[in-house]
């Protein structure tokens, strides 16, 4: 990984602390960066023993130090992507069973409509079951 002076954007090389150019501390960024290697795997052992949560925050960590980083942003965004659509998918599937149970409803009360019609009608309202002739 290659490494650019925060000052005077001079390529360093990788152990170097001051840069030689501008002198600049360059300390933390080059700790920092060593430890790129070390969230790398913590993210790639949570991803395979499936806990997604940690494996997106060692990510992160990566991109937070490299936001170029191109496997971790790959993973990053394909666990958003799976996060927004089973967000999609809880959210269609809510609709579906307000719709299913609004048609259901529908039809109950039209049976029992029909229902009560047909027993006020055989009931005297107008039909009978036997002739009156």
């Amino acid at each position: 990984m290659n490494l650019v002076c925060p000052m005077c954007k001079k390529l360093l090389e990788p152990a170097s602390s001051p840069c030689s150019r501008c002198r600049t501390d360059l300390t933390l960024l080059v700790d920092y960066m060593s430890n790129l290697d070390e969230h790398l795997q913590k993210a790639e052992k949570a991803m395979q023993a499936g806990e997604l949560g940690d494996a997106v925050w060692a990510y992160l960590n990566v991109l937070e130090t490299d936001p170029e980083h191109a496997m971790a942003r790959s993973q990053v965004t394909k666990v958003a992507t799976a996060v927004r659509q089973f967000d999609d998918a809880k959210r269609t599937g809510r609709n579906r069973s307000f719709v299913f149970g609004a048609v259901v409803a529908a039809i109950a009360l039209i049976l029992l409509g029909g229902a009560f019609f047909a027993g006020y009608k055989l009931g005297g309202g107008g039909w009978s079951l036997t002739s009156s002739e």
